[in-house]
């Protein structure tokens, strides 16, 4: 007699267990696993951590990419000052770029809006790259959303790096105390980046995700590509979701 209930032998079995030995309960909800480490949405900052939520740029490549954006605007900065004229008079008057006359007024608002351009127009770009964060592998994303920051955001980033910095006898200290604030900065985030909400990582972690041209493929949507979770590979949840409700 069976009772009602089918032989032992005939019930099927879980695909992964030995034949006859039903599978035994985790003490843990399964979720699904994300790939790697990479990828993932910026995390909030947690207030016991003691380094970065996440994997951020390292001092060195930051300024190593700030050099080489600083050559490549200089050039055609010099080239057209040159085209204005502005250096027939140097050899007769040295001190020409100390004054306060007209010229150099034009001179610094030229300079301030070709690098203002520069780097907000490539930073706000979806890859958040100028040619220097290209060369070292780093990017510029949004604190909460991982995306890009925009041109807006961009502009508003390197203007308060940039404007502080010609305010006579205490410029030079604002620029130095921006770019260092990251060296003991939990987030690894200089002052400029805390302002607008901005972290610079390695593009290892946070890969460019292009699925159409000009078009940047948001964190945690869906792509031709599927992973674990109906997610693309290496990509996790936002902070907070349960994965599992």
């Amino acid at each position: 007699m069976t009772n009602g209930h089918p032989p032992q032998d005939g019930q099927p079995q879980p695909e992964g267990y030995p034949q006859g030995q039903p599978p035994q309960p985790s003490a843990y909800p399964e979720y699904p696993q994300q790939q790697g480490n990479y990828g993932q949405y910026p995390q909030a900052p947690n207030p016991y951590q003691r380094g970065p939520s996440g994997p951020r740029a390292t001092f060195w490549q930051r300024l190593g990419a700030y050099v080489l954006d600083i050559i490549i605007v200089l050039v055609p900065m010099l080239v057209l000052f040159g085209l204005l004229g502005v250096f027939d008079d140097l050899g007769d008057n040295p001190n020409q770029f100390q004054s306060f006359d007209g010229a150099n007024i034009l001179t610094t608002l030229i300079g301030l809006v070709i690098t203002l351009s520069y780097f907000s127009l490539l930073e706000g770009s979806p890859s958040g790259q100028t040619v220097g964060k290209k060369a070292l592998g780093i990017r510029v994303i949004d604190q909460h959303t991982g995306g890009s920051i925009g041109f807006a955001r961009a502009l508003g980033r390197n203007s308060v790096r940039a404007l502080p910095s010609y305010l006579p006898l205490v410029g030079w200290l604002w620029g130095l105390l921006d770019h260092l604030w990251m060296l003991w900065d939990k987030e690894n985030q200089a002052l400029h980046d805390k302002v607008v909400k901005t972290f610079v990582v390695p593009v290892a972690a946070y890969p460019i995700q292009i699925t159409d041209p000009g078009q940047q493929q948001s964190f945690g949507q869906q792509s031709h590509q599927q992973g674990y979770g109906g997610q693309p590979p290496g990509y996790g949840p936002p902070p907070g979701h349960n994965p599992n409700p």
